[in-house]
C-alpha cells in the first residue's frame, strides 16, 4: 500500500511503502514467502519475469547450468515447478543474465559470456541476444525436422535445439528490455553501451539463419558492466523512456529511446546482419547510487510510476519516484551480493532473486489481504534467517 501527504501544491509527497516497511523498516511488517529453492531446480538464478500468455507462470533463468525453472500458478494453492535446459543451452543461454518477454508466446535472454560453449574454447565475442517460443510443448526440446536439415547440410549431426533466432553483436550481454514485435534492448558489457536488436523474422525452432538482425549501438562507454551482477533494464511504454540499472557505475539511468541521430555503420560479427551507431542519444542518470548508500543497483521493476531497484552489493530494496526522488528502502537481511531480478506485481507485492542463496521470495506487507496471498511456500514475519 501506498501513503501519500499532500502539501499545499498538487505535487505528491511520498512518505513511505507497506512493502518496505513503511519507513521504519521493521522486518515484522513484512510477511515473507519462499517460493522456491534450490530443490526445485535453482542454480544461482540471475532473473526472473511472468509470462503475460499464462496467468500465474512464472520463469527464472539461472546461470551456473544455462537453465530456466518453470513455476505454474506461481505462489498459488497448485503451485509445480520444471527445471528445463535445451539441447544446445551451452551456446543460446550461457552464462545467462537476464530474461524479458515478447509477443505472442515470445521472450529473450541476455547472455553473460563471451561464447567459450562453457569453457570448452576460447571466447570469440560472437554472442548476444537470443530469442525463444515459451511455448513449452516446444521450448528445451529439439526439433527432428531442423535437425534433418542442418544435418544434410553441415554434414554431420547438428542439434541446434529450440531457440527461435539469435544476434550475435552484443557479448556479455547484462540486461535486456522488451520494446514491441521482436525487437529488444540489451546492455552490452563489451563496450558500455546500450543496444537495439530487432530479430525481424524468425527463423522457427533449432534453425540457424540469423542473417535479418537489425542491431543498433547507442551511447557507447556510457554504462560498465560489473562481472557477474547483471545491469536490469525495463521501458515505460507510456514515455518510451528506458529505465537501467548501471551495475558497475552504482546508478540507475534512463534513455529516451527515440533521441539520436544515425551514425556510421558498425563491423558485423555474422554476414548480412545491419549494425550501425546512433550519436547523441539523450542518457540521464536518474539515480546516483552513493548518494543512497547502494553499492551495485542489479533488479528493476516499475509498477504505478515507482520503480523499484535491488541493489546486490548491500542486500538493499529501495523505490523511487519516476523524478529520482527517494520513497522508502528495505533491508532485506540477506547480505551482500545476494539480491538480483526483482518483479513489482503491484507496490504491494514483491518477487526478488536471492542468487547465492537459490531462492526465489516474495514480499507483502502484513496487512495484506490473507485471500490473494499463495500458499505455495510458508509464510513468516520476520526476514529469513
Amino acid at each position: 500500500m501506498l501513503f501519500l501527504i499532500f502539501a499545499c501544491s498538487p505535487e505528491k509527497v511520498y512518505s513511505g511503502l507497506d512493502v518496505l516497511g513503511f519507513q521504519d523498516n521493521d522486518e515484522e511488517t513484512v510477511l515473507w514467502e519462499k517460493v522456491i529453492d534450490a530443490s526445485d531446480g535453482l542454480n544461482h538464478p540471475r532473473d526472473l519475469a511472468f509470462n503475460p500468455a499464462v496467468e500465474g507462470q512464472l520463469w527464472v533463468v539461472n546461470q551456473a547450468d544455462d537453465s530456466v525453472v518453470v513455476i505454474d500458478d506461481a505462489g498459488g494453492s497448485v503451485q509445480s515447478s520444471q527445471h528445463l535446459i535445451d539441447p544446445y543451452a551451452l551456446h543460446f543461454m550461457e552464462e545467462v543474465s537476464s530474461i524479458a518477454f515478447g509477443k505472442e508466446n515470445t521472450f529473450a535472454t541476455c547472455q553473460e559470456s563471451r561464447n567459450t560453449y562453457n569453457g570448452a574454447y576460447e571466447g570469440d565475442e560472437f554472442m548476444g541476444p537470443t530469442l525463444w517460443t515459451s511455448d513449452l510443448s516446444i521450448f528445451g526440446k529439439s526439433n527432428p525436422e531442423a535437425v534433418e536439415y542442418l544435418s544434410d547440410a553441415f554434414g554431420m549431426p547438428t542439434d541446434l535445439g529450440s531457440h527461435l533466432d539469435m544476434n550475435h553483436e552484443t557479448p556479455l550481454c547484462m540486461g535486456i528490455a522488451w520494446e514491441r514485435d521482436n525487437v529488444f534492448w540489451a546492455l552490452d558489457g563489451s563496450d558500455g553501451s546500450i543496444d537495439r536488436n530487432d530479430f525481424a523474422k524468425d527463423h522457427g525452432p533449432g534453425y540457424d539463419d540469423h542473417s535479418d538482425g537489425v542491431i543498433t549501438r547507442y551511447a557507447i562507454g556510457e554504462f560498465k558492466r560489473k562481472e557477474d551482477v547483471p545491469s536490469h533494464m525495463i521501458i515505460d511504454p507510456g514515455t518510451d523512456l528506458l529505465y537501467i540499472a548501471d551495475a558497475g557505475n552504482n546508478a540507475v539511468k534512463v534513455m529516451d529511446i527515440n533521441s539520436g541521430e544515425t551514425g556510421g555503420w558498425l563491423e558485423v560479427k555474422e554476414p548480412g546482419v545491419t549494425h550501425y551507431e546512433i550519436l547523441n542519444a539523450d542518457v540521464q542518470t536518474l539515480v546516483d547510487g552513493p548518494d543512497f548508500g547502494m553499492v551495485s543497483p542489479s533488479g528493476l521493476s516499475l509498477i504505478d510510476d515507482i520503480l523499484f531497484v535491488s541493489d546486490y552489493g548491500t542486500g538493499i530494496l529501495h523505490a523511487f519516484d519516476l523524478k529520482g526522488n527517494h520513497l522508502d528502502r528495505y533491508d532485506t537481511g540477506l547480505g551482500p551480493e545476494t539480491i538480483m531480478g526483482i518483479y513489482a506485481s503491484s507496490i504491494d507485492d514483491l518477487w526478488v532473486i536471492d542468487a547465492n542463496g537459490d531462492a526465489l521470495y516474495r514480499l507483502r506487507p502484513e496487512n495484506t489481504d490473507e485471500n490473494v496471498i499463495g500458499t505455495a511456500g510458508e509464510f513468516k514475519s520476520l526476514r529469513p534467517e
